[in-house]
């Protein structure tokens, strides 16, 4: 018998709804942002997220509807709120999130 912390049931536990937005009269859907890979964290700065990191994080968010969603024209006032929008979400921003490698 093993008393090890199952991550894969805690993974499955935690997870959130999709955050949901339309564009364009269009639909897409995000995972929680604290649900992104882990591998996320090697190409953006999550305690204080740039506009390039912003761009990053959602399209790692948007995964196979970035190229659709890339198409449409929006500001770049547009993208700081969707991602605002995208971490009230989550509960937290993305540096207070269970996601985050400092507490």
């Amino acid at each position: 018998m093993t008393n090890a912390f199952d991550l894969d049931v805690w993974v499955a536990e935690a997870r959130k709804e999709p955050f949901r937005f339309t564009l364009a009269g269009r639909e897409f859907s995000m995972p929680s942002a604290g649900e992104l890979d882990k591998s996320v964290l090697s190409t953006v700065n999550i305690e204080n997220p740039s506009a390039r990191d912003i761009g990053l994080l959602l399209r790692a968010g948007l995964g196979d509807q970035w190229a659709d969603f890339d198409v449409v024209p929006a500001p770049l006032s547009a993208l700081g709120e969707l991602f605002r929008q995208w971490q009230r979400h989550e509960g937290a921003t993305l540096g207070e999130s269970r996601a985050s490698a400092v507490s």
